[in-house]
């Protein structure tokens, strides 16, 4: 697998150095998010089959979610 680090710099890894690093990576934003509950967004929820978000919320929310800098440092 081709990977570019937080350097930017190209590097090569097998799928299990890969895996790895995707559960590494997940686990520590996970924990990040649990020991930050005021740093993570909370995602609207509606019930399902009931209703719709308006373009006006959906645009907003994506907007907020794309421009936020969200997880520990480093990543």
């Amino acid at each position: 697998m081709i990977y570019f680090g937080p350097s930017r710099r190209l590097r090569l890894e097998t799928y299990e150095q890969f895996r790895q690093r995707l559960l590494d990576e997940t686990s520590a934003f996970i924990e990040w998010g649990l020991n930050n509950p005021s740093r993570v967004p909370r995602i609207p929820t509606h019930r399902v089959g009931v209703g719709d978000f308006s373009q006006r919320i959906k645009t907003f929310f994506w907007n907020y979610v794309f421009e936020q800098e969200f997880g520990p440092p480093g990543y």
